[in-house]
């Protein structure tokens, strides 16, 4: 009798082990479960998450890859998993478009050695990013039928060009300060840099 009983106390506690292990694995790391996401996630330092009060989901994340230029940073992703879109490289800017999500490489102002990258999924991008980011980059109706919109370029310069604070222009040029009808400034994540941590060391 004693073998089944020990056989039932040693499952009870894998189960109890598999599951705190879940619970754990929920809450760490980047909110956006695709490949991509966690990849950069795994390999880059999260420096902040930008938020929008109207939508706390509506978010997007910035990493900075440290000494690495953007064209390096550019291709590792691309080796790991190929863009669905891929922009020219201008004004030290470029952007990979996957499946779910717009990552978006930019110089580091502060320290130029650097890449920053941003992750942000399209609803971010279609709600509060100012289509002139996207002058050279990617033209207006490839982005009008990534983000499912006629016309989102011409609908999101009026609503800018109404109120400027309510469009996002990229972390480097707003430093993830902007603002949505109705509300005050977004949340801006921590200055602190952690490899690794899930958003919410980031904020």
């Amino acid at each position: 009798m004693r073998k089944p009983l020990l056989f039932v106390m040693l499952s009870f506690i894998l189960i109890l082990s598999a599951c705190g292990s879940g619970v754990q694995g929920s809450t760490g790391g980047t909110l956006f479960k695709d490949g991509i996401a966690e990849y950069i996630e795994t390999t880059y330092l999260l420096h902040d998450v930008v938020s929008s009060q109207e939508n706390s989901g509506d978010i997007s994340e910035i990493y900075i890859a440290e000494n690495q230029s953007i064209d390096n940073v550019a291709n590792d992703l691309q080796a790991y998993e190929k863009p669905k879109e891929i922009s020219e490289k201008k004004d030290n800017k470029q952007v990979l478009v996957y499946d779910n999500l717009f990552v978006i490489l930019t110089n580091d102002e502060d320290h130029p050695e650097n890449t920053m990258v941003e992750v942000a999924d399209y609803e971010f991008v279609r709600n509060h990013y100012n289509p002139s980011f996207f002058d050279g980059l990617l033209v207006l109706w490839v982005l009008d039928e990534i983000l499912d919109v006629d016309d989102w370029g011409k609908k999101q310069r009026q609503k800018c060009s109404a109120n400027n604070d309510n469009c996002y222009g990229g972390y480097g040029s707003s430093g993830g300060l902007f603002k949505t009808p109705g509300s005050s400034s977004t949340v801006r994540g921590g200055t602190s840099t952690v490899r690794g941590g899930g958003p919410g060391t980031g904020k």
